[in-house]
């Protein structure tokens, strides 16, 4: 391959099914970092529903010099897929891995791999993956790159004595800069964003903040971005607001943190900013926040800045369920922050799991009778799947390996509790979906918040695929 004085890269989000379709944030912060060193292309195949036939023809005809996938477990299979036909279309080329799945168990994806692929970056890649990039524009052939790159933090490699594993690197929230918005424009995807529902599109997501002290045991967050919680300047965040609404046309945000409002002080900041420099665009959590982290003045703050949605994770109605959760939730104070988003004038939708590993089905009706106790415009009832690098995933490899199915998609069955059988499961998850949405009052809130007929058919597309599912 004729290196030129600048690599080319591609950054590939590989696809799995999914009904969300969003600019790849992830993605989009490792471009920034790339661009002084590096010409960079998005190839975001989850949008364009690229195949790996096809997505091999483009490798060959554009010849990358690197190619960086993002993935997440239920794209591994499709992954190895992409990885096997870049190599053949560009024999020469630096094949690098991160993500989700990879950062998770990065020694058992390399093998599935197999040498086609040389290495895995792991964690937050952004500033990892500049310096590998680096050291590919100083010539950096493949066959010596292992030497080249062996002290980059995150970096994970096959080794003579098998694999070795750098130490990650974390850097505060604002080092990571602004996103390549113009790689990935927000007009450019299809109006189903993460969450399905919005007012106004364009719809861009934004984050303000990394990491979770928590140790929720379904939950991978802290193995990827750390446990340490580090925040963006709120002017840095409206910042990139502005630049979205300017530049990009951007109607409406989505704040995609994974702990919002852990810090009263920052949430309260990043909306008293939004209202003095005049962005009041209409926003909402599709990830969710920590019911507990609110309370009147942060909800009022939230409502005056724009906010009319709060995703909530409550995640079962039954104590002990969510006490082997980790999950730290009273219940009792559920009833009181619901009524208080309500009555603001704003959504709430609340996410639950069903099937846990504790569970019986007396407290999945607890989880049922809660979500219908409550005035929330939606729910999600989702049946639990053990994630890689989770607390329950290595709890539950180690007690009940043969509960794990090997599924692909969170519509599935993906682990059987032991009070269930996987056909129970699927019922228990369509009757709750059904009991809590056939109620007309429940219906007339959805119907309210359908604001399109194209997203009423999203919608419905989506509730049969979820129905449907075995």
């Amino acid at each position: 391959m004729n290196m030129s004085s600048r690599p080319r890269v591609f950054l590939v989000k590989v696809p799995c099914y999914t009904d969300a379709f969003s600019p790849p944030l992830g993605i989009g912060y490792l471009a920034a970092q790339l661009r002084d060193v590096a010409d960079v292309t998005i190839v975001d195949a989850a949008k364009s529903r690229l195949s790996a036939k096809r997505f091999g023809e483009l490798v060959a005809r554009e010849q990358p010099h690197v190619i960086g996938l993002s993935l997440v477990t239920y794209a591994a299979n499709n992954a190895v897929d992409f990885i096997h036909v870049a190599r053949r279309a560009a024999p020469d080329a630096h094949i690098v891995a991160g993500g989700a799945h990879p950062t998770a168990l990065p020694g058992a994806f390399l093998a599935d791999a197999g040498d086609d692929l040389d290495c895995v970056l792991s964690g937050e890649a952004e500033f990892s993956f500049r310096a590998f990039v680096a050291a590919v524009a100083r010539g950096v052939a493949r066959p010596e790159w292992q030497t080249a790159a062996k002290d980059i933090p995150g970096l994970v490699r096959r080794g003579p004595d098998g694999i070795v594993h750098n130490p990650s690197g974390a850097h505060d929230a604002d080092d990571y800069g602004i996103p390549a918005w113009d790689l990935m424009p927000p007009a450019s995807y299809p109006e189903s964003p993460h969450g399905a529902f919005f007012r106004l599109f364009p719809v861009a997501p934004i984050v303000t903040s990394r990491g979770c002290p928590y140790r929720c045991g379904f939950c991978s967050v802290p193995t990827l971005v750390g446990r340490k919680m580090r925040y963006r300047s709120p002017d840095l965040v409206v910042d990139e607001m502005e630049l979205l609404r300017r530049d990009y046309g951007v109607r409406e945000f989505q704040i995609v943190d994974d702990n919002f409002t852990i810090s009263k002080r920052h949430a309260m900041a990043v909306c008293e900013r939004m209202i003095d420099r005049g962005i009041v665009a209409p926003w909402t959590t599709p990830n969710g926040v920590r019911i507990d982290a609110l309370d009147d003045e942060l909800l009022d703050a939230m409502k005056a800045a724009g906010c009319y949605s709060i995703s909530l994770g409550i995640e079962s109605g039954s104590p002990k369920v969510l006490d082997r959760m980790v999950k730290h939730l009273d219940l009792r104070i559920v009833p009181g922050i619901v009524d208080a988003i309500v009555s603001r004038g704003m959504e709430a939708h609340a996410f639950f799991i069903l099937g846990y590993p504790n569970e019986t089905p007396e407290d999945a009706e607890e989880t049922i009778r809660l979500a219908k106790s409550l005035p929330l415009t939606r729910a999600n009832f989702s049946l639990f799947t053990p994630l890689p690098e989770t607390p329950e995933y290595d709890r539950l490899s180690a007690e009940q390996k043969d509960r794990i199915l090997d599924s692909r998609s969170f519509a599935q069955v993906n682990y059987v509790a032991p009070a269930y059988t996987a056909r129970s499961l699927k019922n228990l998850q369509r009757r709750a979906i059904l009991e809590f949405y056939g109620r007309p009052k429940q219906a007339m809130r959805l119907a309210r918040a359908v604001r399109s007929l194209p997203l009423g058919f999203y919608v419905a597309r989506r509730a049969r695929r979820w129905l449907m599912a075995s």
